[in-house]
């Protein structure tokens, strides 16, 4: 899982480096040769290391400052059970480092850091987040949800979509509505305009943790079209910004003759530039209606089946245009072609937040 960097605060830089790289080695200096203390170790605080802000929950595979007596003599560090990896040549009777490993649990656990020294062992409370994964679903309503996959979430604060940079000058953080939280999962409703973001989960304990990038590479259609995409038709009619069904604010209604098809033309996309067409499809007819989905002039298709009355969305990998091999080097067309062979006089279907991966 990425973590995103923040600068260093009073921690030297040179101090960070070393860190860094023995923070791996989790047995190799396991034993001290120091003065033994003569006491178990005392735990007064537990900071974020590279912002030294005191925090009573950590996110997996990141470092934390232990403050406290006695830590000179450590010889074992444990999240919930878990050893972690430190280095006692870093501390001092004050101060230790420690790095929360990616094994660690971090749902349905007592959430204890425990300490031991050459006298004994202290606990600490100390729970651990950390985002495996996220899911998408639209609602009766329309509204477009991620759900959080992970923990421990109990505690969740904000959630925030993060796209662009501030090196770039293009970063833009909005705030989403939190919906439910549970210890295992977050669901919140997308905010609108969001094309790419990361998203970012910040616990009232302290802790924060960003998930693999959401949404699109390439966008060709959210709310509008790409202006830099053109579309045409044959058989029917469509409308470009329709809000009688839409996951945003509009999505495209298209009505078709048997067999008719719409059409969006590009400006010649390099075909091994992305992996997959992902596209969300909804169905007013009767079940089994099916929409073939082509590329440049039918060269390759796929075919994919609509759910009357609800959003379905669909990841397509290139290569299932092609299974046979012969795919081209560019892409300057794909079309939605009505195909569901029921010899009706018309089938309506809306397409939303439809691009590249």
């Amino acid at each position: 899982m990425y973590i995103k960097n923040i600068k260093i605060g009073s921690l030297s830089f040179t101090l960070l480096i070393l860190l860094l790289v023995v923070t791996s080695c989790s047995d190799e200096f396991d034993t001290p040769d120091i003065e033994n203390n003569n006491a178990p170790p005392v735990i007064t605080s537990v900071s974020e290391a590279r912002e030294d802000v005191p925090v009573t929950q950590g996110t997996l595979e990141n470092t934390y400052i232990i403050r406290g007596e006695n830590l000179s003599s450590i010889i074992g560090i444990y999240f919930n059970g878990e050893r972690a990896g430190f280095n006692p040549a870093l501390g001092t009777n004050e101060l230790a480092f420690v790095t929360i490993p990616e094994t660690a649990p971090y749902v349905g656990q007592d959430n204890i850091m425990m300490v031991e020294n050459l006298s004994g062992t202290t606990e600490y409370d100390f729970s651990l987040l950390t985002i495996t994964d996220f899911t998408e679903s639209t609602t009766e309503e329309g509204i477009k949800t991620v759900t959080l996959l992970g923990g421990d979430f109990s505690e969740t604060s904000n959630v925030i979509f993060t796209s662009g940079t501030e090196e770039a000058g293009n970063l833009v953080e909005r705030e989403a509505e939190i919906l439910s939280v549970t210890e295992t999962e977050v669901t919140v409703a997308v905010p609108s305009g969001i094309e790419q973001a990361f998203i970012n989960i910040e616990t009232s304990r302290g802790a924060s943790a960003q998930s693999d990038s959401y949404g699109f590479n390439y966008s060709i259609y959210i709310d509008d079209l790409n202006p830099d995409w053109e579309m045409s038709q044959w058989g029917g009619t469509f409308e470009l910004q329709s809000e009688e069904q839409a996951l945003g604010q509009y999505s495209i209604k298209s009505v078709r003759e048997a067999w008719a098809g719409l059409t969006f033309l590009s400006p010649s996309i390099a075909f091994d530039e992305y992996e997959s067409i992902t596209v969300s499809l909804y169905g007013t007819g009767d079940p089994g209606d099916s929409v073939n989905i082509a590329i440049n002039d039918f060269a390759g298709q796929v075919t994919v089946e609509l759910i009357p009355g609800e959003w379905t969305k669909y990841v397509i990998p290139l290569s299932e245009f092609f299974p046979n091999g012969g795919a081209p080097a560019v892409i300057n067309r794909i079309d939605f072609q009505e195909s569901s062979g029921t010899g009706k006089a018309q089938y309506i279907f809306y397409i939303d937040d439809f691009g590249f991966l």
